[in-house]
């Protein structure tokens, strides 16, 4: 008798913790992905072109390290090392060429282009990509905070469920 109320107090509070979590990020989702593989002492896709905010994930898979940096010196994600990834969100449409600073002959075009609606072509943009900072969710997108919250408000409803069906 002890094992069960044990186990649904334990639940519960797994789940009061996954609600508070949800709480505290709710709001915040990253900014949207592309990603960038480094095989073969070479970036593929070796252009890219995504919109404002967006992240650009590279991905090493040779066995030797790489860099993605800026030819501007704007970005550099630092060595990338076999199996690590490094990343650098767009904030300014632009054009960005880069390299990899350990192997010269690797390297590839970014282009960020203005979000829908906003002003300007972006052409001629020189303002460097910031780092990777959360963005506010756009209205019905799903947050991984907003996701945490229902799943922590079924998990609460679960348990008491259980518990009330348990006593009858």
């Amino acid at each position: 008798m002890v094992q069960p109320r044990l186990r649904a107090r334990i639940l519960a509070a797994v789940a009061v913790g996954l609600m508070a979590v949800a709480m505290v990020g709710g709001g915040i989702a990253l900014a949207a992905d592309h990603a960038v593989a480094i095989s073969g002492f070479s970036f593929s896709p070796r252009s890219i072109t995504v919109t404002v905010g967006y992240t650009i994930t590279w991905t090493n898979s040779d066995a030797q390290a790489h860099t993605a940096t800026a030819d501007d010196g704007s970005f550099d994600t630092g060595t990338i090392a076999n199996g690590a990834s490094g990343s650098a969100t767009f904030s300014t449409a632009g054009t960005f060429a880069y390299h990899c600073k350990i192997h010269a002959q690797m390297s590839g075009t970014i282009t960020v282009e203005a979000a829908a609606g906003g002003s300007g072509s972006g052409s001629g943009a020189t303002t460097p990509p910031s780092d990777t900072d959360p963005v506010s969710a756009a209205p019905g997108e799903v947050s991984l905070g907003s996701m945490l919250a229902i799943v922590g408000a079924g998990l609460v409803a679960f348990v008491f469920a259980r518990r009330r069906f348990a006593r009858d």
